[in-house]
């Protein structure tokens, strides 16, 4: 496959970058300044001048509590909301596929049990609220195209919760977590073989959810962490929701349910704590805090 990788200095997208490198696949990982998402001439331009099959679009304004702000939320409507329609229509003018990512908060969290592909979004926040355009867009384009929904995203390469809680474990008597937000950890590298494979196998197009397999609190997530380092003269303690601040609201249940994913390539991702685990041991240890 040719590939063009946008985001690719990003937490997922670097992870794609470093699985694409052990592979065959011709890649283009153009910089801002090579392309400009903001911009849809660049992006028409970018189209004509370049030779692929697949658009793998890793770029996005992560930062949840920054989107409440209004000069925040105008890059990251721009960034989460407008850029995938444009790509999405180029992508169906020229007759390439689109590889898009969304986000378990574009649900309120009001429902019981697991969200599937079929629910109706209704996000509680800003960011929520960017991303769900940016998935409508695709949809309205309609071209070939994957969007995969994932939650609690973490691995090498940024800002994440893993590191962070290791962090504070190694830095502070007490870690007060929240325990009434339920969803699943994800671990970058499961999320990119994921969507390798369901190129390889040409699954059907559309929407899909996954996330390594299981649930968990925050605080579940933090005490995980927190057994599989060792590090315990921090004492993890849960809290409500009610009694942290954050800007941004969050959904108190995102599971999203896994069974269309796991049908397409053919089985279940592989647990949270497993994954987890490999990130620790093999990944962690390497970074810069």
């Amino acid at each position: 496959m040719r590939i063009v990788l946008l985001g690719s200095a990003g937490m997922l997208g670097s992870k794609f970058s470093e699985i694409l490198a052990q592979r065959k696949d011709q890649v283009l990982a153009p910089s801002l300044q090579e392309l400009d998402l903001s911009e849809p001439l660049a992006i028409e331009e970018y189209f004509k001048k370049n030779d692929f099959d697949v658009v793998v679009n890793c770029a996005a304004y992560t930062a949840v509590d920054a989107c409440e702000e209004p000069s925040q939320y105008s890059i990251a409507l721009n960034v989460n909301g407008a850029a995938p329609g444009w790509l999405a229509r180029f992508c169906k003018k020229t007759k390439r596929m689109l590889v898009h990512y969304s986000t378990d908060y574009v649900f309120d969290g009001e429902k019981e049990g697991f969200y599937h592909e079929t629910d109706i979004p209704n996000p509680l926040n800003a960011y929520g609220r960017t991303k769900w355009q940016g998935e409508r867009l695709v949809q309205t384009e309609n071209p070939f195209y994957y969007l995969i929904r994932t939650s609690w995203l973490y691995g090498p390469h940024g800002r994440n919760f893993v590191k962070t809680i290791v962090n504070v474990l190694k830095t502070k008597p007490k870690a007060e977590v929240v325990s009434d937000q339920v969803g699943r950890p994800t671990y970058t590298g499961d999320l990119v073989r994921f969507t390798l494979e369901l190129l390889e196998k040409k699954a059907d197009q559309g929407l899909y959810h996954y996330a390594n397999e299981g649930t968990a609190s925050w605080c579940d997530f933090a005490r995980e962490i927190q057994a599989q380092t060792g590090l315990e003269n921090c004492k993890v303690v849960p809290s409500l929701t009610e009694n942290v601040f954050r800007p941004a609201k969050r959904p108190a249940n995102s599971k999203l349910d896994l069974s269309k994913s796991s049908a397409a390539v053919g089985h279940s991702s592989r647990p949270w704590q497993e994954a987890l685990g490999e990130y620790l041991t093999k990944e962690l240890p390497n970074e810069t805090t």
